[in-house]
């Protein structure tokens, strides 16, 4: 499945919902506190878990509905859920953590890290492909499709630009695919074992990854579209080291919620960037985006300028959806993880804010 389309629809609807008090318009039920997000919540069915933490305290944390048809298969708060999209941060930290290392610049361009790059992509930058300023297109091919390097980067290089090269946002998977290729030149390292050393492990994330977890058979969550329970993400078609090409990089790493409470956590405390590259990783690169206010590293920024800036990305696959806010100044972080494709996902972070920040 090509998923740029639908997260873009689906998290441009759930900025749109950011400034507006949530009421239900079935209802009237007005979501003002944590009581009554727990009632809607179950009243719309919603399947995942939502976490809600302040500084060092736990507002909300909650299990919703099944990760699989089995007798003892309802979801709980460390169930592992495929975070789509939320995976482009990661990326984004690795190469700014290559960057600290010496081993790259986001200043260089795609000619120094591969060969026969065509005249109209060789001066694209990697900060360029961090801020989807690039030009290239969203994607080339299905997320499970099996495809080698070397026809991913030919796909890749034949394809005409969308957009001139630094002018304009253009949402692209492939860019940030190119960008974890460039990781792995870089590194020496397979994508995944960089990130796990680098970034998962100094984080104490150790149910985060594609295969280096030893996930257990009832761990990681099946999705489900309709009602109807399909595959867990990692039976999909992968190779021996996890997603082709077409999502590795861009999509796809599994997770639990307290793993993205304790990346929260390594982003405020420095723990794997130090201080200035967190604030190069955090700023607002690029606008406009026609998604976000801006867009750093990875990441949409929302008012940049004030106490309530916001970093946020959401993920969509055909059966899983992601939502991740974090307000750095107020010390709030905001998780959303679902194993249901459903719109209502994208409201849920937004309700939230609306009565934190106006307690």
């Amino acid at each position: 499945m090509k998923k740029t389309d639908t997260i873009l629809l689906l998290l441009i609807m759930s900025f749109s919902l950011m400034n507006f008090s949530c009421t239900n318009s079935d209802d009237g039920v007005i979501i003002d506190d944590f009581s009554s997000l727990d009632k809607e919540l179950l009243a719309r069915d919603f399947s995942g878990v939502v976490l809600v933490t302040q500084n060092d305290d736990i507002l909300f944390n909650k299990a919703y509905g099944r990760k699989n048809n089995q007798e003892n298969g309802l979801n709980d708060i460390n169930t592992v859920f495929d975070m789509g999209s939320i995976t482009k941060q990661f990326t984004a930290a690795g190469i700014l953590k290559l960057e600290m290392q010496n081993e790259l610049s986001v200043n260089d361009n795609l000619s120094k890290y591969f060969d026969a790059v065509p005249n109209d992509k060789k001066n694209i930058t990697i900060h360029q492909l961090l801020t989807h300023s690039s030009g290239l297109v969203g994607g080339i091919g299905g997320d499970y499709e099996t495809i080698t390097e070397e026809a991913f980067l030919d796909q890749v290089f034949d394809s005409e630009l969308i957009g001139p090269v630094g002018e304009r946002f253009n949402y692209s998977n492939v860019g940030y695919s190119l960008l974890g290729l460039i990781i792995e030149k870089a590194s020496g390292m397979d994508y995944e074992s960089f990130l796990n050393l680098e970034i998962f492990e100094p984080s104490n994330m150790y149910h985060t990854g594609y295969i280096i977890p030893d996930w257990q058979q009832n761990e990681v969550a099946n999705g489900y579209l309709n009602g109807v329970e399909n595959d867990k993400p990692n039976e999909e078609n992968w190779s021996d080291n996890g997603p082709y090409l077409n999502l590795k990089g861009n999509g796809g790493i599994l997770t639990r919620a307290n793993d993205l409470l304790l990346w929260s956590q390594s982003i405020m405390n420095n723990t794997v960037l130090d201080e200035a590259t967190t604030s190069k990783y955090l700023f607002p690169h690029f606008q406009p985006t026609g998604l976000y206010e801006s867009y750093g590293y990875g990441w949409g920024i929302e008012n940049n300028d004030s106490e309530n800036k916001l970093v946020v990305h959401g993920g969509t696959t055909e059966f899983f959806a992601s939502d991740m806010w974090i307000y750095p100044n107020k010390g709030i972080t905001i998780i959303v993880l679902s194993n249901e494709l459903k719109e209502s996902v994208y409201t849920i972070a937004p309700e939230i804010s609306n009565f934190l920040l106006t307690e």
